[in-house]
């Protein structure tokens, strides 16, 4: 997630010593199984849907389209990493005698914001079962912040695992640029069968989605970004040349909201930084430069962003429900141009909104229940959860897309657990974030890049789930919670060099 890792500079950054833990060597085994079972984690993520297609055996399906299922191995060793990272921080916690650390506010918020969970799924009808398999999925990332957290690692194990995050950065940088050169034979030389994004001229690399690379990119380029602008000396042109790459990549997704939220992110460093504005708008320039020349020279983008916006108009001008029996949409197959029911292409997200704003207000409070719209676990449980009769008198609209899930996370969130679940969601990330903002603002200068970065990828994760399931999909919420909870362990470092200090 960082081509480059940031050099701690004092002493204390490097934490308590291993024999200052009251777990002595078991503590020391568990600390280094955790940074271990960590970073095997976020090397899967990046590799799963990739690894799974290339063991698939590719058929066509019944609309036709070409489609690589493949084993769901890999899938049960994430949730079985997952899970084992869970038990060995409850064990090390333990064995450090440090629960009373775990009792912050954060802390507290995401207890009751588990109780909303399950409330409202009682409320809405869901099993315990489901209850249960929404959770995890919208959790799931928490157990990597208290991993970190619980780890407390050295720089040295901090410095091996971004490292070998970064390498694995470096790959899908320079495979994304060689796609976006080579076209579609360079998809299918990795293995890759739907050839969707290939055909719109949108690099993925070894991820599945543009979008996912675009997040992976943007949250590794903005922590470069914190580190470039907290260096104390000059920076290497090489760093910047390293950036620039990143930001070329970036591009070749025209993952345009991972380009807004880089910006966003950008901002909010150079704000709480108090400067470096010429720097951040150097970043800025390039990334927006390169996806506007990204845009000028290749025809497919700028038709699929012409269709994207166009289908955004038509969708406020004829919102979803507004539209004849017996339509049938402009451009698709069987569509008679004579027929006098035709209507224009229209986004998705805006008609899913429109539907999912009326749902909302229909019940307020807890919503219909976790598990049960728009989710990978609703799909999971029944894949026609859409025709749910609670959803309207023909279910809920789909409008011919085939995603497993609704394209925002937010969205899928307030309809599942209503406004107190979306209230008790944003004041958990709130608390979660606070700490480090004050601490960032307090030291300017002084700050830590973890510091920086961390409130930039909140920022970057909050506005990205508007447009994207970003925070429950499988890769994203294990870069984020790492990226948070080892800026948690810089404050905690800090705290205890504060106290250590003033009892000298």
């Amino acid at each position: 997630m960082l081509a480059a890792q940031p050099r701690i500079e004092t002493a204390a950054a490097d934490g308590p010593r291993p024999d200052e833990h009251p777990g002595g060597r078991l503590s020391r085994v568990l600390g280094a199984s955790l940074v271990a079972l960590l970073g095997v984690l976020l090397v899967e993520v990046l590799f799963e849907t990739w690894v799974q297609t290339l063991l698939a055996t590719p058929y066509v399906n019944d609309e036709g389209n070409l489609i690589a299922e493949g084993p769901g191995w890999p899938k049960q060793v994430k949730n079985g990493l997952y899970l084992t990272l869970l038990a060995v921080t409850l064990v090390k916690v333990l064995v450090d005698r440090r629960w009373r650390e775990f009792r912050t506010p954060a802390d507290i918020a995401l207890a009751v914001l588990a109780g909303v969970f399950v409330v409202a799924g009682f409320v809405g009808g869901s099993p315990v079962k489901l209850i249960g398999e929404a959770a995890y999925v919208y959790l799931r990332g928490v157990i990597v912040f208290y991993a970190w957290r619980a780890a407390d690692p050295d720089r040295r194990r901090t410095r091996a695992v971004l490292g070998v995050v970064a390498a694995v950065v470096g790959l899908n940088a320079l495979i994304a640029i060689w796609q976006t050169m080579a076209g579609r034979s360079s998809y299918q030389q990795l293995g890759w069968v739907d050839m969707t994004w290939a055909r719109i001229n949108r690099a993925h690399a070894l991820l599945d989605h543009p979008n996912h690379l675009g997040h992976f990119l943007a949250l590794a380029m903005l922590g470069l970004f914190a580190w470039l602008i907290t260096r104390s000396g000059p920076v290497r042109w090489k760093w910047w040349v390293a950036f620039g790459v990143l930001a070329l990549a970036l591009s070749a997704t025209q993952s345009r909201e991972s380009t807004l939220g880089f910006v966003a992110g950008a901002g909010v460093i150079c704000l709480l930084r108090r400067g470096r504005w010429l720097a951040g708008t150097a970043a800025v320039t390039l990334v927006v430069g390169f996806a506007a020349a990204q845009l000028a020279i290749s025809p497919e983008n700028r038709s699929e962003l012409s269709r994207r916006l166009a289908g955004v108009f038509s969708a406020l001008d004829l919102p979803s429900g507004a539209e004849r029996d017996g339509f049938c949409v402009e451009g698709n197959e069987g569509c008679d141009e004579d027929g006098g029911n035709q209507i224009p292409q229209r986004e998705v997200r805006v008609l899913y909104t429109q539907q999912g704003v009326e749902l909302w207000l229909a019940r307020p409070i807890l919503g219909y229940g976790v598990g049960q719209f728009g989710g990978i676990v609703a799909y999971q449980h029944d894949p026609l959860w859409y025709k749910d009769a609670r959803f309207g008198p023909d279910g809920f609209r789909l409008y011919g897309s085939n995603e497993k899930q609704v394209d925002s996370f937010w969205l899928h969130l307030l309809v599942e657990t209503g406004a107190l679940g979306a209230l008790a969601y944003l004041v958990w990330l709130t608390l979660l974030i606070a700490p480090i903002v004050r601490a960032a603002w307090r030291r300017r200068e002084g700050a830590h890049p973890f510091l920086y970065w961390a409130a930039a990828a909140m920022t970057f994760a909050v506005l990205v789930a508007c447009l994207a399931p970003s925070l429950e999909d499988p890769l994203f919420p294990a870069q984020l919670f790492t990226i948070l909870g080892l800026a948690w362990v810089w404050l905690r470092r800090e705290s205890t060099t504060t106290l250590e200090k003033d009892r000298d």
